[in-house]
């Protein structure tokens, strides 16, 4: 379900369903999370299906927690700083309900619902911070070499902005104003993924006593 939900949001994003199709939504951080997500849980669902892998021990687990955090990362992002809306006038505009709701609320769920409890340790904590961090390497060296990555997609202003996110345009925020809002974006990714595995660790150590 959360790979069939994330694909075809993915698809809807492009403009693919509305006769406008567009790589530049592909360079969002948005999509690119939900793709890594929906690869995930597409390799996953189809081991489980060929009993490779069975409930409660998921398939390349760090993995997992890679693709969870990046899409959670997306659903606060999207709520907290860009206050962004859906909007249901085009299959793209449906999308973000599919990119910014759905498969983030679906992948923590699963990992809630269906993961052994206790599994986690304190690095993996970290672990959330790859695929923030990779965007982020992207976006440097894509604008290095003159290039744009979704820019003027997302957040006010976006029109006019050569950034895919107001947090990272540069010519308003300034090298330190952007420096300034990585580093607080990093430590609330960190922070989530502590308390994550916190929580982990309590609720297994309660059942297991």
């Amino acid at each position: 379900m959360i790979s069939a939900v994330g694909w075809i949001s993915i698809v809807a994003t492009t403009g693919a369903f509305d006769g406008a199709f567009s790589w530049v939504a592909l360079g969002m951080f948005t999509t690119q999370s939900n793709i890594l997500c929906a690869v995930y849980f597409t390799i996953a669902t189809g081991r489980l299906l060929a009993g490779k892998d069975r409930t409660g021990r998921p398939f390349a687990p760090v993995f997992k927690g890679i693709a969870t955090m990046s899409v959670v990362v997306t659903f606060l992002v999207a709520w907290l700083i860009l206050h962004m809306a859906v909007s249901f006038e085009s299959a793209a505009g449906a999308s973000l309900l599919g990119l910014h709701i759905l498969v983030p609320l679906m992948a923590v769920a699963d990992t809630v619902l269906f993961d052994a409890r206790g599994q986690l340790r304190w690095r993996d904590a970290f672990y959330g911070l790859t695929a923030p961090l990779l965007y982020l390497a992207e976006f440097v060296i894509v604008t290095a070499f003159g290039g744009q990555l979704g820019a003027g997609m997302a957040g006010p202003g976006a029109s006019t902005s050569s950034a895919p996110y107001p947090f990272l345009d540069v010519a308003t925020l300034g090298v330190a104003g952007v420096s300034a809002s990585v580093l607080a974006i990093a430590v609330g990714v960190l922070l989530c993924g502590i308390v994550g595995v916190a929580l982990d660790r309590l609720v297994g150590r309660r059942r297991h006593r």
